[in-house]
C-alpha cells in the first residue's frame, strides 16, 4: 500500500520554503477515501455502509465476532469471521470500547454497561493541539477576504482553479506555515504556525468585510491530559469530552509566549509592512494575565485529538504494540487514539501511516495464526468497520 501513501503526498515533494505539504493532486484534495477506500471498493469482498452508526462490538466470550449497527431506524448485526478493526478516532473509539464493556469498571457500572474487561486507561490520556488565532487587518486589498467579497472575485478564483488548477482553491485554507523553537531549552521546534490569507471570527466562518489574514500558533507537545467519558449507555448519545486544555503551568507559559512570538512576527518586516492593525487579541491586551485570559477564551482545537486508546507493553495500555486490544481476541484499534503521545505536527498523514503499518501487522499475524488452522482463523476475511 506504500504507493498510495506516495500518491497522496505528491505535493509534498515541492521544495519551496514556507509552504505546507498538502495531500493534494492536480488541484484536488487527495483524501484517505480517494487514495485508499475508493480503489478498494472495486473488490468483491468490500462493502461500505453509509449513514450508519456502530452501536457496540459483539463478543463470543472474549472473541470479537462482529458489530451491531444502526442505519436510520434499522438495527443490524454485521458478523466478522476473523476480527473487527475499530477506526472511529480518538473520541469515538474509546466510547465504543466502553459501550462494549471494555473500560474503567466503575464508570461502566455507573451507566449499567456490563463489564467485559476492566481497563481504566480507556478514554484517558486525551491530547490535542490548542491553537491561538491572531487576526490582522491587511494594509493592501490582496487577501482571500477581498476575493470572496465580490462576485467577480469569486468567479476569478473559480476560473483560476478550473483552467489552471492554481490559486486559493487549489491549496488548503492555511497556505503557509512554520515550525519554530520558542523556549530557550528546546532542542527541536516546539511551536507550529498556520498562516491563512483570510480571516473570520471562527474557523470556517464568514470572512471579514476587510482585507485580513490570520496567524495561528500552537504548542507542539502539550503536557495537559484530558479524557473521554460516556454520557450514558445510549450509543447515540454523544460522549463527554474533557479536553483539559492549559491544565499545566508549562502549557500556560507556552500560550502566553507563543502569542507574544506571533506578535513579534507580525511586527517584523516584510510582514509588518502589510499590517494595518491587530484585530485580535487587540492592542489593549498586553499583560501576561490578559494574554492568558485571551488564550483561555479563544483557544480552539486544530482537530488533532489522540492518545485515548494508548499503545504500550505495560498492563495498563489499551492496545499492545501490534494494535491488538489487550484482554480480548480479534479486535484492533487503528487510528490516532493509539498514540502514546501526540506527534509534533499535523495528524493526517501519521494516521495513514498507522493504518499502513497496522495492515501489514494484521496480515502477518493472520498468516501466523492461519498455520494453526483454528476454525475462525481458516475462514476468508470479512472485516466489520
Amino acid at each position: 500500500m506504500a504507493w498510495r501513501a506516495r500518491r497522496i503526498l505528491t505535493a509534498a515533494r515541492r521544495k519551496a520554503r514556507g509552504y505546507f505539504q498538502l495531500t493534494t493532486r492536480n488541484g484536488w484534495r487527495m483524501s484517505a477515501a480517494d487514495a485508499y477506500l475508493r480503489p478498494a471498493t472495486k473488490r468483491a469482498n468490500v462493502s461500505v455502509l453509509t449513514d450508519t452508526q456502530v452501536l457496540r462490538i459483539l463478543f463470543d466470550g472474549r472473541q470479537a465476532i462482529g458489530v451491531a449497527c444502526r442505519t436510520g431506524e434499522t438495527t443490524r448485526v454485521v458478523k466478522a469471521r476473523r476480527g473487527v478493526i475499530l477506526s472511529a478516532g480518538a473520541i469515538q473509539s474509546p466510547q465504543l470500547l466502553m459501550l462494549s464493556g471494555i473500560g474503567p469498571a466503575k464508570h461502566l457500572q455507573e451507566h449499567d454497561v456490563p463489564v467485559l474487561i476492566d481497563r481504566p486507561s480507556v478514554g484517558q490520556n486525551l491530547q490535542d493541539h490548542l491553537q491561538f488565532r491572531l487576526i490582522y487587518r491587511c494594509a493592501k486589498a490582496i487577501t482571500t477576504n477581498d476575493a470572496l467579497r465580490t462576485l467577480w472575485g469569486r468567479a476569478k478564483l473559480g476560473l483560476e482553479w478550473l483552467l489552471f488548477r492554481t490559486g486559493a482553491l487549489a491549496v488548503g485554507i492555511n497556505q503557509g506555515g512554520m515550525f519554530a523553537r520558542l523556549m530557550a531549552n528546546a532542542k527541536t521546534p516546539d511551536i507550529q504556525f498556520h498562516v491563512a490569507t483570510l480571516s473570520a471570527d471562527i474557523a470556517g466562518g464568514k470572512v471579514h468585510d476587510f482585507p485580513g489574514f490570520t496567524l495561528s500558533v500552537c504548542q507542539l507537545r502539550p503536557e495537559s491530559r484530558g479524557h473521554i467519558a460516556l454520557a450514558s449507555s445510549d450509543p447515540m448519545a454523544r460522549p463527554r469530552i474533557f479536553a483539559n486544555y492549559l491544565a499545566t503551568a508549562t502549557d500556560r507559559d507556552y500560550a502566553v509566549q507563543s502569542i507574544g512570538f506571533a506578535r513579534k512576527l507580525a511586527g517584523t518586516p516584510p510582514l509588518a509592512d502589510l499590517v494595518e492593525a491587530e484585530v485580535t487579541p487587540s492592542p489593549g491586551v498586553r499583560t501576561e494575565g490578559e494574554v492568558l485570559d485571551f488564550a483561555r477564551r479563544n483557544g480552539a482545537t486544530i482537530f488533532h485529538p489522540s492518545g485515548t486508546c494508548r499503545m504500550g507493553s505495560d498492563e495498563d495500555a489499551v492496545v499492545d504494540p501490534r494494535l491488538r486490544v489487550r484482554g480480548v481476541a480479534g479486535l484492533w484499534v487503528v487510528d490516532c487514539s493509539i498514540m502514546p503521545t501526540l506527534v509534533s505536527g499535523n495528524t493526517n498523514v501519521p494516521a495513514m501511516m498507522i493504518a499502513e503499518k497496522a495492515a501489514d501487522m494484521i496480515l502477518e499475524d493472520n498468516e501466523e495464526q492461519h498455520l494453526g488452522r483454528t476454525s475462525w482463523q481458516a475462514q476468508p476475511y470479512r472485516i466489520a468497520i
